[in-house]
């Protein structure tokens, strides 16, 4: 790795509103004070207060506009295969994270701390340049390290997310069998499992392959055909004793799935002429 160009500018104003431009190197650009600027860059527009960090990855046009005095500084990098730099796709989230970044929080405390001694050694170069590089370049490579850590951290966090997610998934499925006659409906199965209703059909989707009330009316109908084989229960009371509140909506379930009303399997399972499909 080696920095080909640096430039620090310091509360200065942009009159022309196109500061910025296109190279084959990767790129580091950050605001270090001022207030809202906009970068655009691969076709999105940030507009973010200070400090941000912008990770710009080579061939790829970038354009600065600020209305009042800002400080940041740029450089650009030669980078070897040794010395990664981050991925256009993690480039794009980073960059997008600088709209809303805390970097006072834990999460990207040392991030910010990396940057000012980063920014320190930068400024430092001219009394020493060889040293003061070599110690700007032990800080990028530290904050580049930091950055593919946070990236992991948040890919890890998604898979405990969704490792926990499907077990409450599973949870659910047990309690609706065991449970199904209950007045439940998805604001209460969603209440169950701690989740967002829309949410939670996203996700009992993708483990049972049919959302929470598909699932629930399927158990339903399942005991429903039980009850209409092998009792003399009416089809009111069964509708009931399955969590249905509603006679007429069971029936139109009912006949959905088994092409005949509940009336007519029980008839044609007495004459030996149905089955449930």
């Amino acid at each position: 790795m080696r920095i080909r160009t640096f430039n620090y500018y310091d509360r200065i104003l942009d009159r022309s509103g196109r500061s910025g431009g296109i190279h084959p190197y990767c790129e580091m650009l950050y605001f270090t004070q001022g207030e809202t600027t906009v970068l655009e860059w691969m076709g999105l527009e940030y507009e973010v207060p200070s400090p941000s960090l912008f990770l710009l990855t080579p061939n790829t046009p970038h354009l600065l506009r600020f209305p009042s005095p800002l400080s940041f500084w740029f450089l650009e990098l030669d980078i070897g295969e040794s010395d990664p730099f981050v991925t256009v796709e993690q480039a794009i989230e980073w960059n997008r994270l600088q709209r809303s970044a805390d970097y006072d929080c834990a999460e990207l405390r040392l991030i910010k701390q990396t940057l000012d001694t980063l920014t320190s050694s930068l400024l430092s170069r001219k009394s020493d340049a060889s040293f003061y590089e070599e110690i700007a370049l032990l800080d990028i490579r530290k904050t580049l390290l930091l950055i593919r850590h946070h990236f992991r951290g948040r890919i890890d966090a998604s898979e405990e997310q969704d490792q926990t997610t499907r077990q409450s998934i599973q949870w659910l499925i047990r309690q609706m069998e065991t449970n199904y006659y209950d007045p439940l409906d998805l604001t209460a199965l969603a209440k169950q499992v701690h989740l967002n209703p829309s949410y939670l059909v996203r996700a009992f989707k993708n483990e049972a392959g049919v959302t929470p009330m598909h699932y629930l009316n399927k158990l339903r109908l399942s005991a429903a055909v039980s009850y209409l084989a092998n009792t003399d229960m009416g089809i009111q009371q069964i509708a009931e004793s399955t969590g249905f509140n509603s006679i007429h909506y069971f029936s139109r379930l009912f006949k959905q799935k088994f092409g005949s009303s509940p009336r007519e399997w029980r008839e044609a399972q007495k004459n030996g002429r149905g089955g449930a499909k």
